[in-house]
């Protein structure tokens, strides 16, 4: 995806340059620093240019596409709305030349190439969004388990999606084991979803891989009712009387020594990331005081918990020392804005001259990797205080986004500090400056919390499938490159560790149960089940 984007981007570089040069009082220098600069959030960004670069040069029939987790396809398809923004803010920088150029050029201004390149942009955009919008064209399937916490998922992403007027053509009910309670599950389904085209897969046992396995799936798919239920080896689960915590002694301070500030909970989409960390959480503040975090976008945590929560820290029923939070990346950026809008305006003003309409179309505009960049801020703001802040990740691509942010985030900041320095005559530094100033020291800060063992963790959380196990392996393999230190894998739905986990960290095994655990004495319960493997 990096290589869609750099390509995209070095095709379009020069001309970008020019159209700065002219709209701003940045020189050459400045402008190449900034262009030069790592985008945050540009997986989604690539990966659209990319699909439809494919869709247009391919020559298939039918481009068929794997997405991201929930919260990360929906800003997907939010793409196309970028760009044609991003094209307005380019037109706007652009006016003032054409002003001038109209005005004291002989035989009137001519179109050049930042004319051809905004109107690209603009037209690569809404090119995007009709294609998605098409169902002639483009069609959505959306993939879900039959569990209350996939459901509610389901109904938050299938609403966005209609008032944006993309088409999900059928709705695929995954893993049909025939445990008791499923059918309720299937009828709540066939109840929200019955307008839509449902299908239903079986449990297959084994992970299908290989074409011989997954003709068998596409040969199921053709099934619109569920299969024949399965004896389930599963069993609900109750809260246990047992005083040790995590199962077998020695467990809890394998995840948590003391002293330990921050801990990272993550992994695959769907492996049950989110329920390990609200139980692991639970256990541990009956000791000492916790903040849950959730910093996925398709918030999941309130249904684990059984109790409403939003962006601000909130109290678990039932564990007095343990407080959690849902992030609203989008209503925390939109505060923040607000707060120092004529800051930036003032800043942005200074160097766009008198383009005010360039400056307030960049105001307007919500950035790529918001979530990254608003959990960030508030993993900040929470390791301030004395307590052990467990954070529930976005599943793996976008946990590790999350992790390289600030490295990211100091880069931007060095630079955009050292362009108002150079220009102090120009732009009052006021706030904000002394506000870059402090980001970059937050930062440093929080760079050695991350790297430091003692008081940084994360806890991979695994399924005993291959892909889960490739997906976990390549996870440990990236936080080894961060310096992250990874004290333990939960293998979920295991009573042992399949072979092929890595041997450098504890193995911990949660037994499977059916329906997952909910409720604060669900979840403690099924902590203390879990097992330290030898």
């Amino acid at each position: 995806m990096e290589r869609a984007l750099d390509r995209w981007l070095g095709e379009r570089r020069d001309t970008l340059r020019r159209i700065a040069e002219r709209g701003t009082y940045l020189d050459e220098e400045d402008v190449d620093r900034l262009l030069g600069l790592s985008l945050p959030g540009a997986d989604e960004l690539a990966g659209l240019l990319e699909l439809t670069r494919l869709a247009r040069e391919s020559g298939a029939r039918e481009t068929v596409v794997d997405t991201a987790p929930t919260a990360h396809t929906l800003r997907l398809m939010e793409v196309p709305g970028l760009l044609q923004r991003f094209a307005g803010i380019l037109d706007a920088l652009g006016e003032r030349h054409r002003i001038l150029a109209e005005s004291f050029g002989k035989g009137g201004r001519q179109p050049d190439l930042t004319d051809e390149l905004i109107a690209e942009i603009e037209e690569e955009g809404r090119e995007m969004g009709e294609l998605l919008r098409d169902p002639a064209r483009a069609s959505f399937a959306w993939v879900l388990l039959p569990e209350a916490l996939a459901i509610a998922e389901t109904r938050d992403a299938l609403a966005a999606l209609d008032e944006a007027g993309i088409p999900v053509s059928e709705v695929i009910v995954n893993r049909m084991a025939g445990h008791p309670g499923e059918m309720e599950a299937v009828a709540e389904i066939r109840e929200a979803f019955g307008d839509r085209n449902l299908r239903f897969l079986p449990e297959f046992g084994r992970e299908p891989r290989g074409l011989p396995a997954l003709r068998k799936v596409a040969k199921a798919l053709s099934q619109r009712t569920p299969g024949t239920p399965r004896t389930s080896r599963t069993t609900r689960t109750k809260a246990s009387p047992v005083l040790d915590v995590l199962g077998v002694p020695g467990v809890l301070e394998v995840l948590v020594p003391s002293g330990l500030r921050l801990l990272f909970f993550g992994g695959k989409g769907g492996v049950g990331k989110t329920t390990c960390a609200a139980a692991a959480s639970l256990v541990l503040a009956e000791s000492q005081d916790v903040l849950l975090l959730s910093t996925d976008p398709a918030h999941s945590l309130a249904d684990v918990l059984e109790t409403p929560l939003g962006d601000d820290e909130r109290p678990v029923p039932h564990a007095p020392r343990l407080r959690a939070r849902e992030l609203d990346a989008y209503a925390a950026f939109q505060a923040w804005r607000g707060r120092h809008h004529d800051e930036l305006g003032g800043a942005l003003g200074a160097f766009a001259g008198e383009s005010r309409d360039a400056v307030e179309k960049l105001l307007d505009i919500t950035p790529p990797g918001l979530d990254e960049l608003v959990a960030l801020s508030s993993i900040l703001d929470a390791t301030e205080e004395d307590r052990l802040v467990v954070v529930d990740t976005a599943p793996t691509g976008h946990a590790l986004r999350l992790l390289e942010a600030p490295e990211l985030a100091l880069e931007w900041d060095r630079v955009l500090l050292s362009i108002l320095l150079k220009y102090r005559e120009a732009v009052s530094l006021g706030r904000l400056a002394a506000e870059l100033v402090e980001l970059s020291k937050s930062l440093k800060r929080l760079l050695a919390l991350l790297r430091d063992p003692a008081r940084a963790r994360f806890v991979a959380v695994a399924r005993t499938g291959e892909l889960p196990r490739r997906e976990t392996l390549r996870l440990l393999d990236e936080l080894g490159k961060l310096s992250i230190s990874v004290p333990a894998v939960i293998v979920n739905a295991a009573d042992e560790v399949p072979k092929g986990f890595p041997k450098g960290c504890a193995m911990i095994t949660a037994p499977a149960v059916y329906p997952p655990p909910r409720g604060a004495e669900a979840l403690a319960g099924w902590a203390r089940t879990w097992k330290q493997q030898p």
